[in-house]
Protein backbone atom coordinates (compact mmCIF):
# COMPACT_ATOMS: atom_id res chain seq x y z
CA UNK A 1 0.00 0.00 0.00
CA UNK A 2 1.64 3.30 -0.62
CA UNK A 3 1.93 6.35 0.62
CA UNK A 4 -0.05 9.46 -1.07
CA UNK A 5 2.30 12.87 -0.32
CA UNK A 6 0.86 16.21 -2.05
CA UNK A 7 3.54 18.07 -3.24
CA UNK A 8 3.55 22.37 -3.72
CA UNK A 9 4.85 22.10 -7.49
CA UNK A 10 3.04 18.92 -8.56
CA UNK A 11 -0.69 19.19 -7.64
CA UNK A 12 -0.82 23.20 -6.88
CA UNK A 13 -1.37 22.69 -3.01
CA UNK A 14 0.82 22.82 0.27
CA UNK A 15 2.09 20.02 0.91
CA UNK A 16 0.25 17.82 4.19
CA UNK A 17 2.30 18.10 7.39
CA UNK A 18 2.03 14.07 7.67
CA UNK A 19 1.96 11.19 4.93
CA UNK A 20 -1.52 9.75 4.13
CA UNK A 21 -1.84 6.45 2.89
CA UNK A 22 -3.57 6.22 -0.51
CA UNK A 23 -6.01 3.72 0.26
CA UNK A 24 -8.04 2.29 2.82
CA UNK A 25 -9.00 -1.38 2.62
CA UNK A 26 -12.40 -2.72 3.72
CA UNK A 27 -16.23 -1.45 3.30
CA UNK A 28 -17.98 -0.84 5.40
CA UNK A 29 -21.74 14.47 12.83
CA UNK A 30 -19.82 17.15 13.74
CA UNK A 31 -16.42 17.95 12.93
CA UNK A 32 -14.65 16.52 16.16
CA UNK A 33 -12.54 18.76 17.79
CA UNK A 34 -11.10 18.70 21.18
CA UNK A 35 -13.99 20.07 22.83
CA UNK A 36 -16.16 17.74 24.62
CA UNK A 37 -18.63 15.76 22.31
CA UNK A 38 -21.50 13.58 22.79
CA UNK A 39 -21.17 10.13 22.29
CA UNK A 40 -24.56 8.18 21.19
CA UNK A 41 -24.56 5.03 21.26
CA UNK A 42 -27.59 3.16 19.31
CA UNK A 43 -28.43 -0.71 20.46
CA UNK A 44 -25.92 -3.38 18.36
CA UNK A 45 -27.74 -4.11 14.90
CA UNK A 46 -28.79 -7.95 14.14
CA UNK A 47 -27.58 -7.67 10.34
CA UNK A 48 -24.70 -6.05 8.99
CA UNK A 49 -24.72 -4.11 6.02
CA UNK A 50 -23.81 -6.63 3.39
CA UNK A 51 -26.63 -8.76 4.55
CA UNK A 52 -29.02 -5.88 4.22
CA UNK A 53 -27.96 -5.04 0.50
CA UNK A 54 -28.77 -8.21 0.14
CA UNK A 55 -32.73 -7.54 0.43
CA UNK A 56 -33.97 -5.98 -3.03
CA UNK A 57 -35.95 -3.56 -1.47
CA UNK A 58 -33.15 -2.65 0.83
CA UNK A 59 -30.71 -2.06 -1.94
CA UNK A 60 -33.33 -0.45 -4.05
CA UNK A 61 -33.77 2.52 -1.88
CA UNK A 62 -30.03 3.02 -0.83
CA UNK A 63 -29.84 3.06 -4.77
CA UNK A 64 -32.81 6.04 -5.01
CA UNK A 65 -31.18 8.25 -2.06
CA UNK A 66 -27.73 7.81 -3.03
CA UNK A 67 -28.24 8.48 -6.55
CA UNK A 68 -30.34 11.29 -5.77
CA UNK A 69 -27.70 12.85 -3.79
CA UNK A 70 -24.80 12.52 -6.42
CA UNK A 71 -26.96 14.45 -9.20
CA UNK A 72 -27.89 17.48 -7.17
CA UNK A 73 -25.16 20.31 -7.86
CA UNK A 74 -23.64 22.03 -4.90
CA UNK A 75 -22.06 25.48 -4.21
CA UNK A 76 -20.36 28.07 -1.91
CA UNK A 77 -22.04 31.39 -0.82
CA UNK A 78 -21.71 34.45 1.20
CA UNK A 79 -24.76 35.99 1.93
CA UNK A 80 -26.13 36.96 -1.47
CA UNK A 81 -22.64 36.18 -3.47
CA UNK A 82 -22.19 32.81 -5.23
CA UNK A 83 -18.67 31.58 -4.85
CA UNK A 84 -15.64 29.59 -6.47
CA UNK A 85 -16.57 25.88 -4.84
CA UNK A 86 -13.07 24.72 -4.48
CA UNK A 87 -11.53 21.80 -4.51
CA UNK A 88 -13.42 20.44 -1.74
CA UNK A 89 -16.50 20.11 -3.19
CA UNK A 90 -15.70 19.36 -7.11
CA UNK A 91 -13.17 16.73 -5.68
CA UNK A 92 -12.10 16.42 -2.33
CA UNK A 93 -10.27 13.15 -2.96
CA UNK A 94 -7.68 13.42 -6.18
CA UNK A 95 -7.50 9.87 -6.47
CA UNK A 96 -11.63 8.91 -7.46
CA UNK A 97 -14.77 11.94 -8.27
CA UNK A 98 -17.03 13.55 -6.28
CA UNK A 99 -19.91 11.28 -6.53
CA UNK A 100 -17.92 8.42 -5.08
CA UNK A 101 -16.70 10.44 -2.17
CA UNK A 102 -20.77 11.75 -1.66
CA UNK A 103 -22.32 8.36 -2.18
CA UNK A 104 -19.82 6.97 0.48
CA UNK A 105 -21.10 9.27 2.53
CA UNK A 106 -24.75 9.37 2.48
CA UNK A 107 -24.19 5.41 2.55
CA UNK A 108 -22.41 5.77 5.19
CA UNK A 109 -25.28 8.00 7.18
CA UNK A 110 -27.99 5.75 6.24
CA UNK A 111 -26.86 2.92 8.07
CA UNK A 112 -24.70 4.07 10.38
CA UNK A 113 -25.81 7.42 11.27
CA UNK A 114 -21.78 9.33 11.01
CA UNK A 115 -19.24 9.51 8.34
CA UNK A 116 -15.76 10.52 8.01
CA UNK A 117 -13.64 12.47 5.94
CA UNK A 118 -9.88 12.37 6.46
CA UNK A 119 -8.02 15.24 5.73
CA UNK A 120 -5.53 15.76 3.25
CA UNK A 121 -4.59 18.41 2.85
CA UNK A 122 -4.87 22.58 4.22
CA UNK A 123 -4.72 25.86 2.04
CA UNK A 124 -2.02 27.09 4.39
CA UNK A 125 -4.28 30.34 5.79
CA UNK A 126 -3.69 29.75 9.09
CA UNK A 127 -6.10 31.29 11.48
CA UNK A 128 -6.57 31.56 15.42
CA UNK A 129 -9.16 28.35 15.13
CA UNK A 130 -7.25 26.87 12.40
CA UNK A 131 -3.56 26.78 12.38
CA UNK A 132 -3.07 24.91 9.25
CA UNK A 133 -6.00 26.53 7.25
CA UNK A 134 -9.01 25.06 5.23
CA UNK A 135 -9.09 21.72 4.80
CA UNK A 136 -8.99 21.59 0.57
CA UNK A 137 -8.50 17.94 0.16
CA UNK A 138 -10.21 14.89 2.06
CA UNK A 139 -10.99 11.39 0.91
CA UNK A 140 -13.78 9.53 2.36
CA UNK A 141 -13.13 6.32 5.02
CA UNK A 142 -15.55 3.88 5.28
CA UNK A 143 -17.09 3.80 9.27
CA UNK A 144 -15.75 0.36 9.82
CA UNK A 145 -12.08 1.87 9.08
CA UNK A 146 -12.93 4.99 11.86
CA UNK A 147 -12.61 4.45 15.74
CA UNK A 148 -12.96 7.58 17.77
CA UNK A 149 -11.15 7.54 21.03
CA UNK A 150 -12.31 8.79 23.87
CA UNK A 151 -10.59 9.92 27.01
CA UNK A 152 -12.41 7.75 30.53
CA UNK A 153 -15.05 9.28 31.89
CA UNK A 154 -18.25 8.04 33.65
CA UNK A 155 -21.04 11.17 32.05
CA UNK A 156 -22.60 11.37 29.29
CA UNK A 157 -19.58 13.25 28.09
CA UNK A 158 -16.66 12.52 26.75
CA UNK A 159 -12.90 14.26 25.77
CA UNK A 160 -12.15 13.79 22.12
CA UNK A 161 -8.36 12.35 21.96
CA UNK A 162 -8.15 11.56 17.78
CA UNK A 163 -9.27 8.65 16.09
CA UNK A 164 -7.92 5.44 14.70
CA UNK A 165 -8.17 4.70 11.03
CA UNK A 166 -7.08 1.71 9.38
CA UNK A 167 -3.89 1.61 8.18
CA UNK A 168 -2.48 4.52 9.64
CA UNK A 169 -0.19 3.63 12.85
CA UNK A 170 -0.60 6.42 14.80
CA UNK A 171 -3.58 8.54 16.42
CA UNK A 172 -5.23 10.85 13.74
CA UNK A 173 -5.38 14.39 15.52
CA UNK A 174 -9.58 15.42 15.19
CA UNK A 175 -8.69 18.34 13.23
CA UNK A 176 -7.72 15.52 10.12
CA UNK A 177 -10.96 14.30 10.26
CA UNK A 178 -14.50 15.49 9.20
CA UNK A 179 -16.82 13.73 11.12
CA UNK A 180 -20.82 14.16 9.79
CA UNK A 181 -23.13 13.32 12.69
CA UNK A 182 -26.35 12.57 11.19
CA UNK A 183 -30.22 14.12 13.15
CA UNK A 184 -31.37 10.47 12.05
CA UNK A 185 -30.06 7.02 13.98
CA UNK A 186 -28.77 4.53 11.15
CA UNK A 187 -30.51 2.35 9.50
CA UNK A 188 -28.96 -1.03 10.74
CA UNK A 189 -29.46 0.18 14.67
CA UNK A 190 -33.27 1.24 14.26
CA UNK A 191 -34.26 -1.30 12.08
CA UNK A 192 -32.21 -4.67 12.98
CA UNK A 193 -35.50 -6.60 13.42
CA UNK A 194 -37.29 -5.55 10.48
CA UNK A 195 -33.74 -6.05 8.20
CA UNK A 196 -34.03 -9.51 10.08
CA UNK A 197 -37.10 -10.37 9.40
CA UNK A 198 -36.96 -9.49 6.00
CA UNK A 199 -33.73 -11.78 5.36
CA UNK A 200 -35.44 -14.72 6.93
CA UNK A 201 -38.53 -14.60 4.33
CA UNK A 202 -36.05 -13.89 1.83
CA UNK A 203 -34.27 -17.35 3.18
CA UNK A 204 -37.52 -19.24 2.94
CA UNK A 205 -38.10 -18.05 -0.19
CA UNK A 206 -34.90 -18.97 -1.56
CA UNK A 207 -35.27 -22.62 0.34
CA UNK A 208 -38.21 -23.20 -1.45
CA UNK A 209 -36.54 -22.72 -4.96
CA UNK A 210 -34.16 -24.75 -4.63
CA UNK A 211 -36.73 -28.00 -3.73
CA UNK A 212 -35.88 -30.46 -6.53
CA UNK A 213 -38.94 -32.09 -5.47
CA UNK A 214 -42.32 -31.43 -4.07
CA UNK A 215 -42.01 -32.30 -0.66
CA UNK A 216 -43.48 -35.71 0.54
CA UNK A 217 -43.35 -38.62 2.85
CA UNK A 218 -42.79 -42.26 1.80
CA UNK A 219 -44.22 -44.60 3.58
CA UNK A 220 -43.25 -48.14 4.50
CA UNK A 221 -45.28 -51.31 3.49
CA UNK A 222 -43.46 -53.94 4.73
CA UNK A 223 -41.35 -53.99 7.81
CA UNK A 224 -40.11 -51.52 9.76
CA UNK A 225 -37.01 -49.52 9.62
CA UNK A 226 -35.12 -48.47 12.26
CA UNK A 227 -33.83 -44.15 12.17
CA UNK A 228 -30.97 -45.03 10.03
CA UNK A 229 -32.43 -47.44 7.58
CA UNK A 230 -35.24 -45.16 6.56
CA UNK A 231 -32.59 -42.02 6.67
CA UNK A 232 -30.84 -44.28 3.75
CA UNK A 233 -33.99 -44.76 2.43
CA UNK A 234 -34.91 -41.01 1.99
CA UNK A 235 -31.51 -40.11 1.08
CA UNK A 236 -30.99 -43.06 -1.79
CA UNK A 237 -34.61 -41.82 -2.99
CA UNK A 238 -34.07 -37.83 -3.19
CA UNK A 239 -30.24 -38.62 -4.79
CA UNK A 240 -32.16 -40.89 -7.38
CA UNK A 241 -35.08 -38.18 -7.83
CA UNK A 242 -32.83 -35.31 -8.95
CA UNK A 243 -31.08 -36.97 -11.75
CA UNK A 244 -34.22 -39.86 -12.84
CA UNK A 245 -37.38 -39.14 -14.10
CA UNK A 246 -39.02 -42.50 -13.28
CA UNK A 247 -38.34 -44.39 -9.64
CA UNK A 248 -39.45 -47.88 -9.22
CA UNK A 249 -40.34 -48.48 -5.34
CA UNK A 250 -40.30 -51.51 -3.34
CA UNK A 251 -41.94 -51.98 0.16
CA UNK A 252 -42.56 -48.03 0.21
CA UNK A 253 -45.23 -45.96 -0.58
CA UNK A 254 -44.39 -41.91 -2.17
CA UNK A 255 -47.67 -39.71 -1.42
CA UNK A 256 -47.26 -35.95 -2.40
CA UNK A 257 -47.86 -32.72 -0.18
CA UNK A 258 -49.11 -30.22 -2.21
CA UNK A 259 -46.89 -27.45 -0.70
CA UNK A 260 -46.53 -24.16 -2.51
CA UNK A 261 -45.48 -20.00 -2.32
CA UNK A 262 -49.44 -19.46 -1.68
CA UNK A 263 -49.47 -22.21 1.51
CA UNK A 264 -46.56 -20.55 2.71
CA UNK A 265 -47.79 -16.93 1.99
CA UNK A 266 -44.19 -16.26 0.85
CA UNK A 267 -45.41 -13.62 -2.09
CA UNK A 268 -47.83 -11.20 0.78
CA UNK A 269 -45.08 -11.66 3.13
CA UNK A 270 -41.96 -10.37 0.24
CA UNK A 271 -44.26 -7.85 -0.55
CA UNK A 272 -44.90 -6.65 3.03
CA UNK A 273 -41.33 -6.69 3.45
CA UNK A 274 -40.49 -4.36 0.70
CA UNK A 275 -43.01 -2.01 2.21
CA UNK A 276 -41.55 -2.17 5.90
CA UNK A 277 -38.16 -1.24 4.20
CA UNK A 278 -39.09 1.29 2.35
CA UNK A 279 -40.93 2.94 5.43
CA UNK A 280 -37.40 2.73 7.11
CA UNK A 281 -35.16 4.74 4.79
CA UNK A 282 -38.74 7.03 4.40
CA UNK A 283 -38.90 6.30 0.35
CA UNK A 284 -42.56 6.67 -1.63
CA UNK A 285 -43.24 2.71 -1.32
CA UNK A 286 -44.45 3.37 -4.68
CA UNK A 287 -40.82 4.02 -6.31
CA UNK A 288 -39.61 0.22 -5.17
CA UNK A 289 -42.59 -1.17 -6.43
CA UNK A 290 -44.64 -1.20 -3.29
CA UNK A 291 -47.51 -0.20 -1.64
CA UNK A 292 -49.13 -0.20 2.15
CA UNK A 293 -51.60 -2.97 0.75
CA UNK A 294 -48.35 -5.35 0.58
CA UNK A 295 -48.67 -5.25 -3.56
CA UNK A 296 -46.96 -3.40 -6.28
CA UNK A 297 -48.75 0.43 -7.20
CA UNK A 298 -48.37 2.10 -10.15
CA UNK A 299 -45.95 5.33 -9.99
CA UNK A 300 -47.52 7.05 -13.20
CA UNK A 301 -46.30 10.17 -14.99
CA UNK A 302 -49.17 12.34 -13.23
CA UNK A 303 -47.99 12.04 -9.21
CA UNK A 304 -44.28 11.69 -10.46
CA UNK A 305 -43.45 15.06 -9.60
CA UNK A 306 -45.39 15.26 -6.84
CA UNK A 307 -43.72 11.69 -5.46
CA UNK A 308 -40.26 13.01 -6.51
CA UNK A 309 -40.25 16.18 -4.32
CA UNK A 310 -42.23 14.05 -1.47
CA UNK A 311 -38.87 11.53 -2.00
CA UNK A 312 -36.40 14.42 -1.79
CA UNK A 313 -37.87 16.28 1.22
CA UNK A 314 -38.18 12.95 3.48
CA UNK A 315 -35.54 10.91 2.38
CA UNK A 316 -32.82 12.78 0.85
CA UNK A 317 -32.81 15.91 2.24
CA UNK A 318 -31.86 14.87 5.99
CA UNK A 319 -28.31 13.68 4.56
CA UNK A 320 -27.84 16.51 2.66
CA UNK A 321 -28.51 19.00 5.63
CA UNK A 322 -26.14 17.18 7.36
CA UNK A 323 -23.23 17.22 4.90
CA UNK A 324 -24.14 20.94 4.26
CA UNK A 325 -23.92 21.70 7.92
CA UNK A 326 -20.94 19.85 8.67
CA UNK A 327 -18.87 21.51 5.82
CA UNK A 328 -20.13 25.02 6.67
CA UNK A 329 -18.45 25.00 9.70
CA UNK A 330 -16.08 27.86 10.64
CA UNK A 331 -13.56 24.82 11.15
CA UNK A 332 -14.25 23.96 7.84
CA UNK A 333 -15.03 27.10 5.63
CA UNK A 334 -14.35 30.43 6.12
CA UNK A 335 -16.12 32.40 8.80
CA UNK A 336 -19.34 33.75 6.64
CA UNK A 337 -19.53 30.82 3.94
CA UNK A 338 -21.71 28.34 3.69
CA UNK A 339 -22.00 24.96 1.47
CA UNK A 340 -25.84 24.26 0.16
CA UNK A 341 -27.17 21.49 -2.42
CA UNK A 342 -28.97 22.70 -5.42
CA UNK A 343 -32.07 20.19 -5.07
CA UNK A 344 -34.03 21.73 -8.38
CA UNK A 345 -31.37 19.90 -10.52
CA UNK A 346 -32.63 17.02 -9.65
CA UNK A 347 -36.14 17.53 -10.30
CA UNK A 348 -35.99 19.14 -13.23
CA UNK A 349 -35.45 15.89 -14.39
CA UNK A 350 -39.70 16.11 -15.18
CA UNK A 351 -39.82 19.01 -17.85
CA UNK A 352 -43.34 19.24 -17.10
CA UNK A 353 -43.44 20.17 -13.70
CA UNK A 354 -39.88 22.01 -14.47
CA UNK A 355 -41.21 23.96 -16.98
CA UNK A 356 -44.50 25.12 -15.15
CA UNK A 357 -42.50 26.11 -12.29
CA UNK A 358 -40.42 28.14 -14.60
CA UNK A 359 -43.28 29.81 -15.68
CA UNK A 360 -44.53 30.24 -12.62
CA UNK A 361 -41.61 32.24 -11.46
CA UNK A 362 -41.37 34.60 -14.28
CA UNK A 363 -45.21 35.19 -13.97
CA UNK A 364 -44.30 36.53 -10.75
CA UNK A 365 -41.75 38.71 -11.83
CA UNK A 366 -39.29 36.73 -9.42
CA UNK A 367 -36.83 35.68 -12.37
CA UNK A 368 -36.13 37.07 -15.89
CA UNK A 369 -36.72 34.83 -19.48
CA UNK A 370 -32.95 34.74 -19.23
CA UNK A 371 -32.93 32.80 -15.94
CA UNK A 372 -36.13 31.20 -16.85
CA UNK A 373 -34.70 29.86 -20.21
CA UNK A 374 -31.03 28.87 -17.97
CA UNK A 375 -33.08 26.92 -15.43
CA UNK A 376 -34.57 24.31 -18.19
CA UNK A 377 -31.04 24.28 -19.80
CA UNK A 378 -31.96 26.15 -22.80
CA UNK A 379 -29.58 29.02 -24.09
CA UNK A 380 -30.22 32.51 -23.92
CA UNK A 381 -30.52 34.32 -27.24
CA UNK A 382 -28.97 37.66 -25.74
CA UNK A 383 -26.03 38.11 -24.09
CA UNK A 384 -26.55 37.30 -20.58
CA UNK A 385 -24.19 36.60 -17.12
CA UNK A 386 -23.43 32.98 -17.10
CA UNK A 387 -26.32 30.82 -15.50
CA UNK A 388 -26.00 26.93 -14.91
CA UNK A 389 -28.93 24.75 -15.83
CA UNK A 390 -31.12 24.05 -13.32
CA UNK A 391 -30.10 27.02 -10.89
CA UNK A 392 -31.88 30.10 -10.48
Amino acid sequence: MGWLTFRRQTAGFPEPRRPIRSAIVGRPGTLGTVLEVAEINFPVAAASRDSALSIPAVLSCRDLIVGAAVQMGRFAYRGTERLDPGPLLTQPDPDTIWPATLGGTVDDLLFYGRAYWYVLAHDGAASEQNPEGFPIRARWIPFDNVTPKLSGTTGAYSVLEGYTIAGEPDLVPPRYVIRFDSSLPGILAVGARTIASALAIEAAARRFADVELPSGVLESTGADLGPDEAKDLVDEFSAARQINGLAYLQGVTYQRTDVNADDLQLVEARALAATECARLFKVPVAMISASPSGNASALLYQNLASQLAVFVSTAVAPHLRTIESTLSLPSVTPRGQRVAFDVQAYLRSDPVAASDYARELYAADLITRDEARAFLGIPTTIDAPELTPGRV
